[in-house]
């Protein structure tokens, strides 16, 4: 099993090591963890536990050079055919890398593959499973008429419910990018993840790119990853916050804005800074 591991760590305490242990528990040995100027300790603790592990390969950056940069920085000389991009907090589940690579090997055509994401408490995540935002779609995910889609499919929004998600290995839109196995070559081909985006998006770009080059992304529910959000993000919400929805906006502009009319290009700015305004508050408080 030909795989490289890529870790991208800021600030995940804990959770930095638990993910780890789950990579090496899945039989990687390959591992390459690059942090981003943590000042929680959770690196000295991932060296404590595996710093004489020659799978695991711990480099830190003077900076936080942001998660795309990171990755792209190390893409050259990953040795591994396939390069699984974790979170740092997020687990994967004993088997699922078997189960995400044979889901490869068995379509020459996919280029990446996404397990089912879940909280601690096994609920689906909605990104696990997920559409490109197009005006509409985002508008029923915002407005809470994707609820009713499981009666009235014409409400479906962006995030594809468990209820109607694929049962088997199927070609998706979008997966999470909390977990995904992807083709290194094909990822290096591609010149990495865009990194205009400085957090969020640049997941759901490059797998609209690669769907704009011809290739499939899969989802496997089979598999399995558990995914703590927001660690990373909690010394810093405003910040995320804004940059959650910049990502947002520049994906619209790059990719979606050409196909629509100028009408559905306004309201869809128009109501994703509104939503931008409306959470600040709430994300305010959070800081601290």
């Amino acid at each position: 099993m030909s795989v490289t591991a890529l870790v991208v760590n800021y600030n995940a305490g804990a959770l930095l090591t638990d993910c780890i242990a789950s990579l090496v528990n899945n039989g990687i040995r390959d591992i390459r963890v690059v942090d981003n100027a943590s000042t929680d300790g959770s690196l000295a603790t991932l060296v404590g536990r595996y710093g004489r592990s020659s799978g695991v390969e711990v480099l830190a950056n003077p900076t936080n050079r942001g998660f795309g940069p990171a990755i792209n920085d190390q893409l050259d000389t990953v040795s591994g055919s396939k390069l699984l991009i974790i979170n740092p907090d997020c687990c994967l589940a004993p088997g699922a890398l078997t189960l995400l690579t044979a889901a490869l090997d068995h379509d020459a055509g996919a280029a990446l593959a996404g397990p089912r994401v879940t909280d601690r408490q096994g609920r689906r995540e909605p990104a696990a499973c997920r559409r490109f935002p197009t005006p509409r779609l985002a508008f029923m995910t915002a407005s809470g008429l994707s609820r009713l889609a499981g009666r009235f499919p014409g409400l479906a929004g962006v995030e594809v419910h468990e209820h109607t998600a694929p049962p088997q290995v199927a070609a998706v839109e979008a997966t999470s990018g909390a977990c995904m196995l992807v083709r290194t070559e094909l990822l290096r081909t591609l010149g990495g993840f865009d990194e205009a985006y400085h957090l969020h998006c640049e997941d759901l770009d490059l797998m609209f790119r690669l769907r704009e080059a011809g290739w499939r992304v899969l989802y496997v529910p089979q598999a399995s990853a558990m995914h703590v959000q927001g660690v990373s993000s909690a010394s810093r919400p405003l910040w995320v916050h804004r940059q959650k929805h910049r990502g947002l906006s520049r994906f619209f502009r790059q990719h979606i804005a050409h196909g629509v009319g100028w009408p559905q290009q306004a309201l869809f700015t128009l109501g994703l800074w509104t939503h931008w305004l409306a959470l600040w508050p709430l994300q305010w408080l959070r800081r601290a």
